[in-house]
């Protein structure tokens, strides 16, 4: 059974984070040491399935006006079964007090997001790569 924790209920250890990562083909650049960096900061959320990590997400925040939710991933063997819903609920009930709570996501998910409130905007997205 999989159950959903907070980071401050259950923590997310950087070795479980880069491994999800990996098994789940996300984000291959990164670094036990860049993901113990972003584990201090923001909220946290991981889907659990005794010891062993099987979905994560997080958001960063002002804490009042805006959040950016980042970073939704579910092992793929465990797709299908809800665990992305269940984290997305837990993530929005920890930021329900913010006014504005946006994410980006690939064409093929914006069905998904919108039947969670989500709403496809003009902005133009930009980004500045190191």
């Amino acid at each position: 059974m999989v159950v959903i924790k907070l980071h401050t209920e259950k923590p997310v250890s950087p070795l479980q984070l880069l491994k999800l990562y990996q098994d789940a083909d996300w984000w291959p650049n990164r670094t036990k040491d860049g993901i113990r960096k972003l584990l201090a900061h923001g909220v946290v959320v991981g889907a659990w399935e005794d010891k062993r990590l099987v979905g994560f997400c997080r958001a960063v925040s002002d804490g009042v006006y805006r959040a950016y939710v980042e970073d939704v991933v579910v092992l793929e063997t465990y797709r299908g079964q809800g665990i992305g819903r269940q984290m997305m609920d837990k993530m929005m009930k920890e930021l329900s007090e913010i006014e504005v709570v946006s994410l980006f996501c690939s064409s093929k998910l914006t069905e998904y997001y919108q039947e969670n409130g989500f709403q496809a905007t003009r902005q133009v997205v930009m980004h500045r790569n190191k």
